[in-house]
């Protein structure tokens, strides 16, 4: 197995003082490449069809309307990641009857319309599979936030903590409004260079979320400190969430270690 050499991070010039700092905050991830395309029943991917047992109840949002499959992740075709499973399938499934597509504002962890199922052990006998899902009907006038099915290849990397990430106070021991204050005329600067560096964006599973308005942890769920699934809009897929929005999925390292997905927080945003 090879040894990773973990080369040091970038650091804007003006926050090397703070290096040992923000190293401790490093995070490995997988960055999922998407591309437009039809997926095998097994396959990590997004939207299309899921990896369904006939023997299961097909989750329906609260409307009673069977959902639709948002993202499924073959965690045997996945690098290895700390505290996430090593095989089985995890799917992600959102309500197609609403015009929010199911977050729920009041309760984000409440999965009334949107649904996550794992599967620890994968029927390999297609028989025992559902493979007609024509029951699942998309409303014309509301749109699903993803255009086109697309397959899902990983690459491991490592990052730091992203500034718009309610754990970047834990690191910097303040806030990030008040950390980049330090610089006087060189807030902006060096806060966009640290941006532009740890920002956050893109398909992924680990590592630091990225919003376009603030972290819904702050305050209420400061225990759902790792992200499971984010997904970006993508214009090569057809992905647009409201206004070039990004979604995110967070558990409790507790509940990723045992397994247990009833207990998630879902939430999007867009400018």
């Amino acid at each position: 197995r090879m040894i990773r050499m973990k080369k040091p991070f970038q650091l804007p010039e003006k926050m090397a003082r703070y290096r040992g700092q923000f190293e401790q905050s490093v995070r490995d991830f997988l960055k999922l490449d998407a591309r437009k395309g039809k997926t095998g029943r097994y396959e990590s991917k997004l939207a299309g069809d899921p990896y369904f047992p006939k023997s299961e109840k097909y989750p329906v949002d609260s409307q009673g309307k069977p959902m639709k499959l948002l993202a499924q992740i073959n965690f045997s075709d996945m690098p290895r990641l700390e505290n996430f499973p090593e095989s089985g399938i995890l799917l992600f499934f959102i309500s197609v009857s609403d015009d929010v597509y199911g977050l729920n504002f009041d309760d984000p962890c409440e999965q009334s319309s949107f649904c996550i199922k794992y599967f620890e052990n994968v029927i390999e006998n297609e028989d025992e599979l559902v493979d007609d899902f024509s029951f699942v009907k998309l409303e014309d006038e509301l749109a699903f936030p993803i255009g086109c099915e697309a397959s899902l290849t990983p690459d491991i990397g490592s990052e730091l903590v992203s500034a718009s990430d309610f754990q970047f106070e834990r690191y910097a021991g303040t806030d990030a409004w008040t950390f980049f204050e330090q610089f006087g005329d060189q807030e902006e600067t060096v806060f966009e260079e640290y941006h532009e560096m740890y920002d956050g964006f893109s398909h992924k599973i680990g590592g630091y979320a990225a919003f376009t308005q603030y972290d819904p942890r702050e305050g209420d769920y400061p225990d759902y400190t790792v992200l499971l699934l984010q997904i970006d809009s993508d214009e090569n897929i057809d992905a647009m969430w409201g206004d070039v929005g990004i979604a995110n999925f967070f558990i409790r390292p507790d509940d990723l270690k045992n397994k247990d997905f009833s207990n998630v927080l879902y939430n999007w945003d867009c400018h």
